[in-house]
């Protein structure tokens, strides 16, 4: 492997990792686009694993900077990951049986792509034509943290949040299902649930979807390693490498920049993607 080719891998790495420790989702999406289209891996079943295995050890990196500013939902986290393990280990199977063939994958990852960047496009006009802003990341982080049978609940920035404590426990298997499917973290589907079904603000919920996505991812990759799936070591190390490095400046330009520029860069860059997979 020459130079430039270790440096286009570590390079599409820093950008995966960027991108999933700031905003917490599409981390999966960026890392398959990258192995399919950049690197040319033309193993559906290889891409998917490694993929995950991307997001996870970046997942790794980050965590713990938003567990320092107390950002993030821990008992929440935990639930969304145990109910994604068991949804992991059906969508992995299935999707190793059914949906190895690479011509089949690109153009169903292409309209999964596309319903993402279609999401996160229509947040945004609902929240700018309700005139809600950015709300300010606060110092003291999450409190009171209570969960009973009947309830859940949590105070963050003045706010508290009350949601059913089983909901997380569905929720959590059924993104875990479609995110093995497709081997990515899931994060495209944790972060609208927490942020339009829960109400959470988008400081707190980056670590708390890779909670979540590391319990289901971990399962996911051990399943598809298991049916037979082969990784690319080298190309895989130096991805890593460029994600461990963008992990770090991720929850930094989270605290910094504001809310809507995130999702926006997010819905842009997803949506290129989708357009290269099905028009082109």
């Amino acid at each position: 492997m020459d130079f430039g080719s270790i440096l286009i891998l570590v390079s599409w790495g820093v950008l995966v990792g960027l991108v999933f420790s700031s905003i917490g989702a599409a981390g999966g999406i960026l890392a398959s686009f990258g192995l399919i289209s950049i690197i040319g891996i033309t193993d559906a079943n290889s891409v998917k694993p490694m993929a995950q295995m991307l997001a996870l050890a970046t997942a790794t990196v980050f965590i713990p900077g938003y567990f320092k500013r107390s950002a993030w939902v821990l008992p929440l986290g935990l639930m969304l990951g145990a109910g994604g393990i068991v949804g992991a280990i059906a969508g992995s199977t299935i999707s190793s049986r059914y949906l190895s063939d690479m011509s089949t994958f690109k153009p169903l990852f292409g309209v999964l792509a596309l319903f993402i960047a279609a999401q996160i496009t229509w947040k945004l006009y609902s929240e700018k034509k309700q005139g809600k802003t950015d709300q300010a990341a606060a110092q003291s982080g999450v409190q009171n943290i209570l969960v009973t049978r009947d309830a859940m609940s949590f105070e963050y920035n003045g706010h508290e949040y009350i949601f059913n404590p089983w909901l997380p426990w569905v929720a959590g298997f059924l993104i875990a299902f479609v995110a093995s499917i497709f081997g990515v973290g899931g994060g495209f589907l944790l972060v609208p649930f927490m942020a339009s079904l829960l109400g959470m603000p988008m400081y707190i919920i980056p670590a708390t979807a890779a909670l979540a996505i590391f319990a289901s991812g971990t399962m996911s990759v051990a399943n598809y390693l298991r049916m037979g799936s082969e990784i690319d070591v080298p190309v895989l190390f130096f991805l890593i490498i460029g994600g461990v490095i963008g992990a770090l400046i991720g929850p930094k330009l989270n605290q910094i920049l504001k809310e809507s520029w995130l999702q926006a860069a997010l819905a842009s860059i997803v949506g290129l993607i989708s357009l290269k997979y099905l028009f082109a």
